[in-house]
């Protein structure tokens, strides 16, 4: 079988390419029936070869080429006629592929690949003129290809951050692993569209379980980026101006072993955050997820900034980003990180003058 993976999510990647590895076979023999091949060094008749040759001891081979045609799909757009080199190739290439043996997987990976030109679309060659035995010959290109039942396209994408709950919660239960829902949408909120963490993140968590339901306290317990949230509570309370609600996230986070040169890095992302999603809003933004997109943040903390930006004006973000930055200064100058957090808190917590 040919495949076509273009534009997939890395883990999804990977975890195709370990399905396709399973079907070959003995592992002990799988390393003598695979073969890989790497854009721009890779040419199509190498890749041909590897593929029509017969497995050996094993059920099947296993051809992989990362970037080929999209590096093809770039030479090809180089040239204004369909004359050149790299057409040649691809109508050579295409050709062949048709003759690639059932015992072979061949499959292509793709980042770059444009589905506006020739080689994805497919193009014409045209009869060099006084050549009357010769027509014009039609090369079908990937689409054709694909239409045609060659090629299988596969476009693994990773779940939009409206739909990463049922993602995490459909994983879940392929695993046989026990989750709350809560649980799960916490863990979504947490890790974000990185589904190779989220994965981790499961595993992790149903082993700590030991066959018990993962629970919302589970999550906040081990997840790694689970101190976020308390950040979050603070600087929830730093926007209020409530100090007491401030020093007792302080606390919090204290007795988790969190050091003064990490809560500062934290508050100052966070801050960050808030400044981005305040430009997006006020610029239309839309829904949490939308601007979690174009800010390129997971949809926690952009639902959590979405909270907090509506309280400060820009002018007063930016003295905020210049007392961390100060901060920062002083923690690494020889003030007591620990005190300079706490004035810090203090200063953060007064009413706005």
């Amino acid at each position: 079988m040919i495949y076509l993976f273009l534009n997939c999510d890395e883990y999804l990647i990977a975890q195709s390419v370990s399905n396709l590895k399973a079907r070959l076979g003995d592992p002990e023999m799988a390393d003598l029936n695979m073969s890989t091949f790497n854009a721009p060094q890779a040419k199509g008749s190498d890749i041909l070869g590897q593929a029509s040759m017969m497995p050996f001891l094993a059920l099947r081979r296993l051809v992989m080429a990362y970037g080929y045609l999209s590096h093809l799909d770039k030479r090809a757009a180089a040239s204004k006629k369909t004359d050149s080199a790299a057409h040649a190739e691809a109508s050579e290439f295409f050709a062949g592929l048709a003759e690639v043996p059932d015992s072979c997987d061949l499959a292509f990976f793709e980042e770059g690949l444009d589905k506006r030109r020739h080689i994805f679309k497919g193009y014409t060659i045209k009869a060099k003129k006084g050549d009357e035995q010769n027509s014009d010959r039609k090369v079908p290109g990937v689409d054709g290809l694909v239409k045609a039942g060659v090629i299988e396209l596969q476009e693994l994408k990773a779940p939009d951050h409206k739909y990463l709950a049922g993602y995490v919660a459909q994983r879940a239960k392929q695993k046989e692993i026990a989750i709350e829902g809560r649980a799960v949408r916490l863990l979504s909120d947490y890790v974000g569209v990185n589904l190779r963490q989220l994965d981790n993140e499961l595993d992790k968590l149903a082993t700590y379980a030991r066959g018990r339901t993962i629970t919302e306290a589970d999550i906040q317990l081990l997840v790694s980026d689970a101190s976020e949230a308390l950040i979050w509570d603070l600087t929830d309370a730093l926007s209020q101006r409530n100090g007491q609600h401030a020093m007792r996230a302080l606390y919090e986070l204290r007795r988790g072993d969190a050091n003064p040169f990490y809560l500062l890095t934290m508050i100052a992302r966070q801050y960050r955050i808030i400044i981005k999603v305040k430009e997006a809003t006020s610029s239309g933004g839309g829904n949490e997820y939308d601007i979690a997109k174009q800010v390129k943040e997971s949809s926690y903390p952009v639902k959590k900034a979405m909270q907090l930006c509506r309280k400060y004006s820009f002018d007063q973000l930016t003295k905020i980003m210049q007392r961390l930055l100060d901060a920062d200064f002083a923690m690494k100058t020889g003030t007591n990180p620990e005190t300079e957090i706490d004035v810090l808190i203090a200063e953060l917590t007064q009413p706005v003058r």
